[in-house]
């Protein structure tokens, strides 16, 4: 099941080789450790550079993105695992 969330989250990060790598992220009073990044795209809006991870978090898989210019994470999406009770 898809859900659009569209709110700002803390993230934690780890720098490495010159790239940015999430591995935590604060929603609904709750720390969610990142098990893996899928996927990573750069985009921009305007002269703002996005910065979009993919990442699983147990059976579930969320899109975070970093805003470049204002400097703000925010959680975009949410695909939960269709097994899991609502």
């Amino acid at each position: 099941m898809y859900k659009d969330i569209d709110k700002q989250v803390k993230v934690g990060v780890k720098f490495s080789s010159g790239k940015v790598e999430p591995v935590w992220f604060f929603w609904r009073e709750r720390k969610h450790e990142i098990d893996e990044v899928n996927l990573y795209h750069r985009s921009f809006k305007g002269e703002a550079p996005l910065h979009r991870f993919s990442v699983t978090v147990g059976e579930n898989v969320f899109q975070l993105t970093f805003d470049g210019k204002k400097l703000r994470w925010k959680l975009d999406k949410l695909w939960l695992d269709r097994h899991q009770p609502r």
